[in-house]
């Protein structure tokens, strides 16, 4: 069975698109063919910053003969009562092309339907790729797209070229203002012009490419950079970390050279972040380390040409990256000059959101959030983070933050230390950022801590009051990532810091919360969070109806939660753990909608099953309150079952609590909630517990 090659050829992608337009195309070409009845042996791609390759095995050279069955509208819709076929009948039937008379009527699970019958001829699949691929190309997605020509012209950058074969033959098909062929071309500028591909053979598509200077296989560009990248650090007794770069260059190439440049000693007074910075983020050069781990006067780059021509782009890199480093040393010396305090008044000068004021003012309230923070949680850390709180957001204003804004917190804390600041506080600041991704690193330092909660809580609460919350993908602000920050701060650090209270401090302190609109916006903030919450369990792999009854105890209190949580997934591995559901599940049935005294009147009890109910569970209580004060959820379940299983099984057997007597009947209520919320109070609401799980 022939093969198909496809080439869309087109000037240079940006490197983060590429992925994604790989993974869409295979999908969507594959449903392509499945949806034709083409099977076919196994479908990949590739990708240079010129071209998007795909490659289809054994594809059948014709489509199979096969019969559709399209489903209509119900019989009773599509056939009057004599059966004459309705409009409804005849509309159907024309928009399947097929005559009236022709339709069927099948009993499906729904009921009777007609349906539309169709026979569907063998085709040559060839045809059948000419005309569906204009489609597909037109269909693959990227975040941006350009228009060249006309408006009807639309991909992530104009296309030049396409190759497109099936077997020995061209898929013919125009796009874009081209007409399909076997052409292809090599690297631009190391052998420029067309190269033919006699079929789609992917050998042959690589093995010409490459000796015309394009490594098609991606895979095969990142292994030839990263062992060339190994083999120079290894020199200096460094080794890679940079993954994130070696990916992004990977795919800035078509065939990748590694070069080692160097600049002046003088550069490596700066901190290291900012050498490294200039280096990665404005010219996608690795830094090199030496065995200690320190920074050398080297850096390695990847270039897109032959060696011949590498002493020249290693001193063109040379002179670049000099230029950088020396705005960079200019800058460092500069902003040393001013103290951060004055920097931090600069801020009244800088919108934060509108309604909420300057940064300045966003300073203030997490000065105050972390002070309050810091007492409810690390009293001897309060005057770290509030100063850390205070200064966190100075280095914006920096010369060095202006040109490289990715050192934000990095720089507030390598001036504060410039400075003299004690080292809690400098640390913190640097620290209040993190996490800076949902899985990020959490801040390692008690202040740090305290001034991100502060940072990400008056980020929560002030979007909310402008209204400004997430909807489906879009979260301008990073609230979720905000949210789970807070979350994973508080549980994973231990912080005895309530979350809904850590939340109603920051709304408090937002000015424009006084408002009854805003006031009723906190609750959609609670809400979010507990969805965020939620999801993080969610995602550690925690069952949902077990995580929806913890949390309907509450998660104010993280650790306590959490504790909870814990120790009822374990309960639901224990043999005890059907009897204790059904205890909590059958009280809790009967009393829901009890609103009525909760105190129980012994003189009221006149069932002997009653009264020994009764009496277990004041004997009982006292000690399972303990047990639940210390924290011994699991044990405090087992008891609670040892003890209620049995006497409350036999009590509803026995005893009929829906009595005429309004007293006795409202009495033995009283005592079933009270057992009930015995444990649903204080651990979990198990009446939430899907029951096919037991």
């Amino acid at each position: 069975m022939p093969d198909f090659l496809l080439e869309i050829g087109c000037e240079e992608l940006p490197a983060s698109y590429m992925r994604g337009a790989l993974d869409a195309f295979e999908k969507s070409f594959a449903e392509a063919l499945e949806a034709e009845g083409l099977g076919f042996e196994a479908i990949t791609s590739t990708a240079t910053p010129r071209r998007l390759v795909f490659f289809a095995e054994g594809i059948p050279e014709k489509t199979p003969e096969r019969t559709i069955e399209a489903a209509g509208p119900p019989e009773r819709i599509a056939l009057s009562e004599d059966g004459t076929p309705t409009k409804a009948a005849q509309g159907f039937a024309r928009s399947q092309g097929v005559a009236v008379k022709d339709l069927v009527t099948k009993d499906t699970e729904r009921g009777r339907y007609i349906f539309a019958v169709k026979k569907v001829e063998a085709k040559p699949t060839r045809g059948f790729l000419e005309s569906v691929l204009p489609e597909l190309v037109r269909g693959i997605p990227f975040p941006k797209s350009m228009y060249w020509k006309e408006p009807s012209l639309r991909f992530a950058r104009p296309v030049r070229r396409l190759l497109a074969l099936f077997g020995a033959k061209v898929v013919a098909f125009e796009l874009y203002g081209l007409e399909s062929g076997r052409v292809t071309e090599g690297h631009p500028f190391l052998s420029p012009g067309a190269i033919e591909i006699s079929a789609a053979d992917i050998d042959e598509f690589k093995s010409k490419l490459r000796k015309s200077f394009v490594i098609v296989e991606r895979s095969e560009r990142r292994a030839k950079i990263f062992d060339e990248i190994r083999e120079a650090l290894s020199r200096h007794g460094g080794d890679l970390h940079e993954e994130d770069l070696l990916e992004e260059v990977t795919d800035l190439v078509e065939w990748p050279e590694v070069l080692e440049g160097s600049f002046s000693e003088d550069y490596l007074v700066l901190p290291e972040q900012v050498v490294s910075t200039a280096m990665m983020e404005h010219q996608r050069y690795f830094p090199v380390r030496n065995g200690a781990g320190k920074l050398v006067n080297r850096f390695l780059t990847v270039a897109n040409r032959t060696r011949e021509y590498c002493d020249g782009i290693r001193e063109g890199n040379e002179r670049v990256l000099a230029a950088r480093l020396y705005d960079a040393r200019f800058f460092w010396d500069a902003d040393r000059e001013t103290p951060l305090e004055d920097f931090a008044e600069r801020l009244s000068g800088v919108v934060y959101l509108a309604g909420l004021g300057t940064v300045a003012d966003k300073v203030e309230r997490m000065k105050k959030l972390a002070a309050w923070a810091a007492e409810a949680s690390s009293p001897e850390d309060a005057a770290a983070a509030v100063e850390a709180a205070g200064l966190s957001k100075a280095d914006l204003v920096t010369e060095m933050v202006g040109e490289f804004p990715s050192l934000q917190g990095v720089m507030g804390r390598e001036y504060a230390s410039a400075q003299g600041k004690d080292e809690a506080v400098a640390v913190a600041i640097q620290e209040h950022y993190l996490p800076r991704t949902l899985s990020g690193d959490l801040p390692a330092t008690t202040p740090g801590k305290l001034a991100a909660l502060a940072d990400k809580a008056d980020t929560l609460a002030g979007a909310f009051v402008m209204g400004l919350i997430p909807s489906g993908s879009q979260d301008p602000y990073g609230l979720r990532r905000a949210s789970v920050g807070v979350i994973r701060i508080i549980v994973e650090s231990g912080l005895p810091l309530g979350l809904e209270a850590l939340l109603a401090k920051a709304w408090e302190l937002s000015d424009a919360a006084a408002s009854g609109e805003a006031k009723a916006a906190f609750g959609d903030l609670t809400a979010f969070l507990r969805d965020r919450l939620y999801q993080y369990y969610l995602d550690r792999g925690f069952r949902h109806d077990i995580l929806k009854a913890c949390m309907a105890v509450g998660v104010d209190d993280l650790a306590g939660f959490y504790a909870r949580l814990k120790a009822v997934t374990a309960a639901s591995q224990q043999p005890h753990w059907d009897d204790l559901v059904t205890s909590v599940e059958r009280t809790f049935n009967i009393t829901r909608d009890y609103d009525g005294p909760t105190q129980v009147d012994p003189a009221l009890l006149t069932d002997e099953n009653e009264r020994k109910l009764h009496e277990i569970f004041r004997e009982i209580r006292a000690p399972l309150e303990e047990l639940i004060e210390q924290g011994e959820f699991l044990e405090a379940g087992r008891r609670f079952t040892e003890a209620f299983a049995e006497p409350l099984h036999t009590f509803f057997d026995e005893v009929f609590v829906n009595v005429d007597d309004a007293a006795v009947r409202s009495n033995r209520l009283a005592l079933i909630k009270g057992i009930n919320s015995l444990y649903t109070n204080h651990i979990a609401d198990l009446a939430l517990v899907v029951r096919d799980r037991l």
